[in-house]
């Protein structure tokens, strides 16, 4: 460990090398600037940076890849993570405060039954023995100025269809025990 370790609710990881990621970041961070959720936002361009900034976490409650999406995963300028890169990443047990939440906020992560697949997998490598929900967009999003994005309408193969938010809960074993379909403004 090459300092001490930060502990926020919190922790936000973008893509450096994409100015719309990183454009987001200042409105996340302001959201919460004086509340009791204390966030942080970390800037990385590849997978094999992905490891050395969750070692510098510790009990965070929830962590949120603010990145483009694609079916399966998600894509950074320098390596993206996949089912396939998700073992590159070394996650300490001390990173959840307890069961985590895991989200994956770019356009069309779980479209696909591999997406599907990627969020499981991702789930349990990050929740090892701890559990938690881990969830994705089916769909385009809308990014905010917030820092937050919203699942939209958008087209897929099977025509137009209302974006989704799909969740995963884990047990400590890493079995998904529920999951759920989120539809956007109850539609």
């Amino acid at each position: 460990m090459a300092g001490l370790r930060r502990i926020v609710s919190e922790l936000m990881i973008y893509d450096a090398g994409d100015t719309l990621c990183s454009g987001m970041v200042e409105g996340f961070l302001e959201q919460h600037r004086y509340g009791a959720w204390t966030v942080d936002a970390r800037g990385i361009r590849g997978v094999a940076e992905l490891s050395g900034v969750l070692q510098d976490y510790l009990s965070v409650e929830q962590v949120t890849f603010s990145t483009h999406g694609m079916p399966g995963g998600v894509f950074l300028s320098g390596g993206s993570l996949t089912t396939a890169t998700l073992p590159l990443v070394q996650i300490s047990p001390g990173l959840y405060r307890g069961p985590g939440r895991l989200l994956f906020q770019g356009c069309q992560t779980v479209r696909t039954e591999a997406g599907r697949r990627f969020l499981v997998a991702a789930g349990r490598r990050f929740f090892a023995g701890k559990g938690g929900v881990v969830a994705g967009c089916t769909i385009f999003t809308l990014g905010l100025s917030s820092g937050a994005r919203l699942p939209l309408i958008g087209r897929s193969s099977g025509g137009w269809e209302i974006g989704r938010l799909i969740l995963f809960s884990l047990d400590a074993s890493g079995n998904v025990v529920a999951t759920r379909t989120v539809r956007p403004f109850g539609l």
